[in-house]
């Protein structure tokens, strides 16, 4: 997947400062604004299939999330 860097990043950084590393909660709203078919839904399905083969990578998203200082935890 990870063919566009810097959109992926920003995708993890809303994963964890906007949905709290929900996967499924962000792929149900998707689903709900019929945007099912999208890059980002795409991106969910593809991340949520290696989370299931890697149980600690959302830990790593989150803590590569929290050291870019892009948006910080404490300004939420």
């Amino acid at each position: 997947m990870m063919q566009q860097p810097l959109t992926d990043f920003l995708r993890y950084v809303t994963l964890v400062r906007v949905f709290n590393g929900n996967i499924a909660l962000w792929l149900h709203i998707l689903r709900n604004t019929s945007r099912d078919g999208s890059n980002d839904a795409d991106f969910l399905r593809w991340l949520q299939g290696q989370c299931a083969s890697d149980p600690h990578l959302i830990d790593e998203i989150r803590q590569t999330v929290d050291a870019s200082g892009l948006w910080p935890s404490e300004s939420l």
